[in-house]
């Protein structure tokens, strides 16, 4: 042994005194102030001190008690006095020594013993092994007490400083060891297990230092909990689980026969189950819930009389990090209360069998409920929503990471929402982020308009109430194509049997999967008086498409669209256009940045009525692009389809050929390029605009009506005149008896 003495600052206090009322009748609340200094009206008007977030209370003796927090990527250790004096301890580890004023610093090869109340090192253990077979279980008094797994030793020093090692008699030979408990410097627990004829039987013996021996042995029934174990100079208790998975508690009196044993319903989880006796009193609790994923059964601390304990008594604390033993029979909790944030409590017993009182002995400031320390909201104000890429992110930063965070946003208008679960981010797991795509219930491209959005953040562990945010913004969605509810995703219009008119939004339609269904927007009735219906994109001069519908008296009649799904009154166009077999529009043939329509007669002729983008007259005096349209039996008008600037239109012949037609931007077209055959299977071949977002024009085509193969068909564009488009994609869903436009 090697002797030097270090005089450390001696630490004088007491242990403070006052409660937290609990009663028979249920549990009172919880009456703690709020930051750190503060005075608790019940502990005889002595300060809540402060200390670092994270600390962890250890045993201790007369004067103090051993703490550690984090620090770096280690833990900092400091010795604090019942008044709240602070000593921080030199670099490196240490252990307490239950029931006395030691600390242990702890070596690779060394443990030394220092007397915080003198500031002396009493004892220094050399060359003890780095690794191997034995450990160190516990620092009793002066003594160590380790263990190679089949045998316990003590470790002591003798009236000239040599080292003694005893190994603890009354152990079999051969016996596993399986753990070990201690609340004070006299004598420990220990749990054991011995082998015979096949038969493993499990037993507790309690060991008194002096003598390192073992003193009391008892039998459980069924194999021990773990370390779920504690003992008393009056009392013994453990968990066991019986062959039939049921766990129980046991307490034995010391020095007595019989046990008795009370079910534990719900008991999972012996290993994280700590139990202290104070007083005539026990309590028990699973540790670590602050960090849980889940609420169990003990995860508050339940108080029972050790007479009787079936009688529980749950305790005004959230959760409990560490249960340590003070000298005057108290309890330090590591923990935390929902109005006292996290800190150290003191459970104390009451005399004659009263309930036990907790009160708060320290504060590190941190709150025990969920708390959010940063967000950043999806939105405020007015957001250009293709200015944002079509995505809206929130960051939310919590407290601790046990959260389940979910951001909820509704479209005013139409009361369709999203719920976006959040992820945690890659740099912090209390950092949650929620992306929000633009998809609203059922898969539905979000809308432009006024929303409302709620955060929330629920602790899964069930302590505290959950958080919530909440706001509100505009979003602001680019004009295109084909989109008549301004989502920024093109629709299809389609007309019932019955005349009905509704739309569908491809954007949905091609996320749907089998067995899951679309949205119909019903616009209205009425719409079975026209023999010819053709979307226009925008004629009117305003940013939402608009479309023409020819009634069966030849009269044309022109539909504003208002952007939002719905049209405006019908404006009267013209008579005399029963005389086209065909009707088109959504192209800008002229390149004058204003759609037009076109119109085949019944002589095969193809007319241009350039868009005026004037809502009285949306089209100008008719022009004659040419002859010959008669052998189509389709025309559609596609947009920029070829890669031109120019609006393009689409052609099929009778015998199935589709062509294309590129504007030249002057009203007349390109000669014609072959797309290719086999497009007579379809009814409808529409012109979307851009439909997948790459910037490129694409087509919708619609098979045969009133067949069960009545699909609708994706052509993705590719931007090249000869090979204008890609294979098609089939979409789920079909309209099959509709008319589609």
């Amino acid at each position: 042994m090697t002797h030097g003495r270090r005089t450390l600052p001696r630490l004088l206090g007491a242990a403070l005194a006052g409660s937290l009322a609990v009663t028979a009748g249920g549990l009172a609340t919880p009456a703690f102030a709020a930051g750190p200094g503060r005075t608790n009206a019940n502990s005889d008007q002595r300060e809540v001190f402060s200390l670092p977030p994270g600390t962890l209370a250890l045993p201790g003796g007369p004067t103090g008690f051993l703490t550690r927090h984090p620090e770096g990527s280690g833990y900092a250790y400091t010795w604090v006095g019942h008044d709240g004096t602070r000593t921080p301890m030199p670099g490196g580890s240490y252990a307490a020594s239950a029931g006395t004023d030691l600390v242990v610093r702890i070596g690779d090869t060394t443990r030394t013993v220092i007397d915080m109340a003198s500031g002396a090192e009493v004892a220094t253990y050399d060359g003890l092994p780095a690794t191997g077979t034995y450990r160190t279980m516990h620092h009793q008094g002066t003594s160590l007490v380790v263990t190679g797994f089949q045998d316990v030793r003590v470790l002591s020093k003798d009236a000239q400083g040599g080292t003694v090692d005893r190994t603890v008699a009354g152990i079999p030979a051969g016996a596993q060891v399986v753990g070990a408990s201690v609340s004070g410097p006299e004598d420990f627990l220990v749990q054991y297990s011995v082998t015979k004829d096949g038969v493993t039987v499990d037993a507790l013996a309690v060991v008194d230092v002096a003598s390192a021996s073992v003193v009391e042995t008892y039998a459980p029934q069924g194999r021990p909990g773990g370390r779920s174990m504690t003992l008393s100079r009056t009392h013994l208790v453990w968990v066991e689980q019986g062959d039939d998975r049921r766990a129980r508690l046991a307490v034995a009196v010391r020095g007595a026969s019989g046990v008795t044993r009370t079910d534990l319903p719900g008991f999972d989880d012996a290993a994280r189950t700590a139990l202290r006796i104070t007083g005539d009193r026990l309590v028990y609790v699973r540790l670590g819930a602050a960090t849980r994923w889940t609420v169990g059964t003990f995860d508050r601390p339940v108080s029972v009389p050790l007479s009787n304990p079936a009688e529980t008594t749950v305790l005004p604390l959230a959760h409990t990090a560490f249960l340590a033993p003070a000298t005057d029979g108290s309890l330090l909790v590591s923990g935390g209360t929902i109005d006292g944030g996290e800190g150290l409590y003191r459970v104390t017993h009451g005399a004659g069998g009263a309930l036990p009182t907790v009160s708060q002995v320290a504060t590190t400031g941190v709150p025990t409920v969920l708390t959010v320390l940063a967000d950043s909201p999806p939105a405020t104000g007015t957001v250009d929503f293709d200015r944002a890429a079509g995505k809206l992110s929130t960051v939310w930063k919590l407290s601790r990471s046990n959260a389940r965070v979910s951001l909820k946003l509704t479209h005013t208008s139409t009361g369709r929402s999203a719920l976006v679960k959040g992820m945690v981010t890659t740099t912090d797991d209390t950092e949650l982020r929620a992306d929000w795509k633009g998809l609203l219930a059922t898969k539905y491209p979000a809308h432009a308009g006024a929303y409302t959005w709620t955060m929330r953040a629920e602790p899964a562990n069930g302590i505290g109430p959950a958080v919530e945010r909440t706001g509100s913004f505009s979003l602001t969605r680019a004009p295109r194509p084909h989109d008549y509810d301004g989502n920024g995703s093109p629709d299809v219009l389609s007309r019932s049997p019955g005349g009905v008119l509704s739309s569908y939004d491809l954007g949905q339609l091609r996320q749907l999967r089998y067995g899951e269904s679309e949205t119909e927007t019903r616009i209205g009735g009425g719409w079975k008086t026209y023999d010819r219906i053709t979307t226009t994109g925008n004629t009117g001069g305003t940013a939402a498409p608009d479309l023409v519908a020819r009634d069966r008296a030849g009269v044309l009649w022109w539909y504003a669209g208002k952007g939002d799904g719905t049209f405006a009154t019908r404006s009267r166009v013209g008579g005399g256009w029963n005389t086209y077999t065909k009707l088109t529009g959504g192209s800008d043939v002229t390149g004058d940045g204003r759609n037009d329509l076109l119109a085949a007669d019944k002589a095969g002729v193809l007319w241009l009525y350039p868009g005026t983008g004037d809502p009285a007259a949306p089209f100008a005096a008719r022009e004659r692009v040419g002859g010959g349209w008669g052998d189509y039996n389709l025309v559609s008008a596609t947009g920029d389809l070829g890669g031109a600037t120019a609006g393009d239109l689409v052609a099929r012949d009778r015998a199935g050929v589709l062509w294309l037609y590129l504007a030249k931007g002057d009203g007349t077209f390109a000669p014609r390029t072959r797309i290719g055959g086999g497009w007579n299977t379809y009814d409808e071949v529409i012109g979307v605009g851009d439909l997948d977002g790459d910037g490129r024009n694409d087509l919708v085509a619609q098979g045969a009506r009133y067949q069960a193969s009545a699909y609708l068909y994706v052509y993705r564009g590719t931007g090249r005149w000869r090979t204008p488009l890609q294979p098609a994609d089939q979409l789920e869903r079909w309209l099959n008896w509709h008319d589609v436009y």
